[in-house]
């Protein structure tokens, strides 16, 4: 987390306005320099049957037109053109973190049963998903997302408890708020996910629970969160939940 000084007199003031018209404030913050902000502990949303209009977005809506009308599926779904050629395959990870390619974009080529496709990283930052039974961490960033379910059901963190997220449902999560959508069926869960209006994703800034150490509000609103997972799924904090996933 970045220190801020505090700094008096009118000396340092005129230091500081001269600095601020400086070259060097041209250029946005890295996202190791920027403050950690304090998250929400849910999105007040829930998942829905129509689009929300904070995630309207032409190009999403025609790749959610195409999927519906069969046109499209893991496998086929293109990228566009800000997607490098030798980067535009369904990826997955190996046991020991290392990303991988998941052949035809099957989840049975997933060695962790998990995959994804980039599609865009501008003008907007989107992709597709696919997974089997699996618990997943919670977490947050600056930027809001947006989900479009392609297959299965999953349970989502929405309005302080966990929600079914089914097939054709939209879901919408404002930018610092903690998010978890642990796979409990069977059935496995795949979205389609979208940050409308931000590109370039190596920008972006995730945040963990490792990640707000010793920043105790964000720290408690993580322990508020694990407590409804207790609550509403009884599964334990991400990583205590093995043997659940592995039936």
């Amino acid at each position: 987390m970045m220190k801020l000084k505090m700094m008096f007199g009118l000396a340092a003031l005129a230091s500081t306005t001269a600095l601020a018209a400086g070259p060097q404030c041209n250029h946005a913050q890295l996202p190791f320099q920027q403050m950690t902000p304090v998250p929400y502990d849910s999105t007040p949303y829930s998942p829905q049957d129509t689009m929300p209009a904070q995630c309207s977005d032409p190009m999403v809506e025609a790749y959610i037109a195409d999927w519906e009308a069969g046109k499209i599926d893991f496998n086929s779904i293109k990228s566009n053109d800000s997607i490098a050629v030798d980067q535009r395959f369904c990826k997955t990870m190996d046991d020991d973190g290392n990303i991988m390619e998941a052949k035809n974009c099957d989840l049975k080529n997933a060695p962790v049963g998990y995959l994804w496709k980039e599609l865009s990283d501008s003008p907007m930052v989107m992709g597709i998903t696919n997974g089997g039974k699996s618990d997943h961490a919670p977490h947050f960033h600056g930027q809001p997302e947006c989900y479009y379910v392609v297959n299965g059901e999953g349970k989502t963190l929405a309005d302080n408890k966990f929600q079914t997220l089914g097939t054709g449902q939209y879901f919408y999560i404002p930018g610092a708020t903690i998010h978890n959508t642990p796979i409990m069926s069977d059935k496995g869960l795949g979205v389609m996910y979208w940050y409308p209006k931000n590109a370039h994703f190596d920008g972006f800034k995730y945040y963990w629970r490792k990640d707000v150490k010793n920043l105790r509000v964000a720290e408690e609103a993580f322990d508020r969160v694990d407590e409804i997972r207790k609550r509403d799924l009884n599964l334990g904090p991400y990583g205590t939940n093995e043997a659940f996933f592995k039936k």
